[in-house]
């Protein structure tokens, strides 16, 4: 199915012996086939438990093209947005009202990458802090990865549907039966549920709980993360793509939207995703708990790699140069960043 399909195998398992990741749950696709795989354990230690199928994982930011970039495209869709509606237009008290959704997708909406001392913010002060951000590039000029504009875009969703969470289990989960794909999993479910990374400050190991620290003041339901999902819901996820927008003949996205995408590329980026190769149909994104999807919509194939490589801390960054190597050999080519 995949040409590298043994040698990111190998890899996967060599990270897990040598202790950068407890262990990962994996899976390769094309069309009409998945070959799913379950390497190593939920935690190093004290216990060594196996994984197994059916393991919930911190999805941290593929939330962002998991959820919030499927609805935004969706609403753009329906009518209800422009790509090019300016941001005060849903949002009118923020400083940067001039951005617009498609800036925001994009990551050239000027806006910081993050919140300085997010650590001790509660939900109002995170808001304040967001909505008084001011821009440190001019919009559209320059990419820079930024969580801000991804919570704003999260906002815009609420602001339309009523309820960020709700309405990505309404429009985009349910309609591909990804039933245990959600924010704040259900406590009686733990045990089914890979823990993530100790915090001191929150108590301890966190379980079922998000380790982002302003999707947590968020109350754990942000554009930019928080959402929790297995490895066969993000399969399904993926053979939607890779039907051009559909699942189980039910549209999801339109195949006019699926060719935004190769419309719509600067820098590496392009709307929600990362691009491998501008000359190539190559959609990618990581999180930040070690996670990773890896799109090839010419050739109909995708790589999916859940793991919690902040488990039990987020020292050990070992895992990020393995996971760009592996999805490197899932595309099979260079990574090109320029036109």
């Amino acid at each position: 199915m995949i040409d590298n399909n043994e040698a990111i195998d190998n890899l996967i398992k060599n990270s897990v012996r040598e202790m950068n990741i407890p262990g990962a749950s994996y899976s390769l696709l094309s069309e009409d086939e998945i070959s799913t795989h379950y390497i190593g354990y939920q935690e190093n230690m004290p216990n060594r438990t196996p994984l197994r199928p059916g393991m919930l994982y911190d999805l941290a930011s593929l939330t962002k093209v998991v959820g919030t970039t499927t609805r935004i495209l969706q609403l753009v869709e329906q009518g209800q947005i422009k790509l090019t509606d300016h941001l005060d237009k849903y949002i009118p008290d923020t400083t940067f009202g001039e951005v617009t959704i498609k800036e925001l997708l994009m990551h050239s909406s000027g806006l910081p990458a993050d919140i300085k001392n997010k650590h001790d913010m509660n939900q109002s002060q995170l808001i304040g802090a967001i909505k008084n951000s001011k821009l440190i590039n001019e919009s559209g000029k320059k990419i820079l990865y930024s969580d801000i504009g991804y919570i704003l875009l999260g906002f815009i969703i609420e602001i339309i549907d009523g309820n960020l969470s709700e309405s990505l289990r309404q429009n985009v989960f349910l309609p591909m039966d990804m039933i245990h794909t959600t924010y704040k999993p259900n406590a009686t479910t733990k045990e089914l549920i890979v823990p993530t990374e100790y915090q001191k400050s929150r108590g301890g190991l966190l379980r079922g709980e998000v380790s982002d620290y302003k999707a947590f003041s968020l109350n754990g339901v942000s554009g930019h993360a928080g959402l929790f999902s297995s490895l066969n819901d993000m399969n399904k996820f993926v053979q939607m793509y890779l039907h051009n927008g559909e699942f189980n003949h039910k549209r999801i996205l339109d195949s006019k939207t699926i060719n935004l995408f190769s419309k719509n590329y600067q820098d590496g980026r392009t709307l929600g995703w990362k691009q491998w190769n501008p000359k190539h149909l190559e959609l990618w994104h990581t999180g930040f708990t070690g996670t990773s999807i890896a799109l090839d919509l010419e050739q109909k194939r995708g790589f999916v790699c859940l793991t919690n490589r902040v488990y039990p801390n987020r020292q050990d960054k070992k895992w990020l140069d393995t996971r760009r190597l592996a999805i490197g050999l899932f595309f099979n080519r260079p990574e090109v960043i320029g036109q």
